[in-house]
């Protein structure tokens, strides 16, 4: 059976790995919309003259820069001081699936409630996660 250590760094490779996976659609699209004719090479310089269905998938590429580094880092930090509880991990989990959704929707329907509401999730656990940490570090006195 998996350690909470390990079940947390699972967690962050999942992360990882969407991130990679919206890379990857990002650039289909991309690829699909220049060999389609819908843009030409000055795309490469402006992202603002790509298709909608593009700009979809770049700002969900470009969003896993930006609350996700908030949750790597306090992954990195809780296996450090060894603050990997259960309920951590079923947090950083929820966070992960919570991203999932969220570029589920960006990437696709992108219907706004359902967007918020899994990117407002994910912030509350990541959140959540590092008042743990801090709650921890203060309690047992680690760095």
């Amino acid at each position: 059976m998996a350690t909470n250590p390990q079940l947390l760094v699972l967690a962050a490779f999942a992360q990882a790995m969407l991130t990679v996976v919206v890379l990857l659609v990002l650039g289909a699209r991309r690829r699909t919309a220049y060999k389609a004719g819908k843009v030409g090479r000055e795309a490469m310089l402006d992202d603002r003259v790509w298709p909608s269905f593009v700009l979809q998938a770049s700002n969900n590429y470009k969003n896993q820069f930006e609350i996700p580094v908030l949750f790597y880092a306090v992954v990195a930090t809780a296996l450090a001081v060894k603050a990997a509880t259960p309920l951590f991990v079923w947090l950083a989990w929820g966070f992960v699936a919570a991203r999932i959704v969220h570029s589920i929707c960006h990437c696709g329907s992108n219907r706004l409630p359902v967007r918020f509401v899994s990117f407002f999730t994910g912030v509350i656990a990541v959140t959540i996660m590092w008042a743990m940490l801090a709650a921890h570090v203060f309690s047992t006195g680690t760095i």
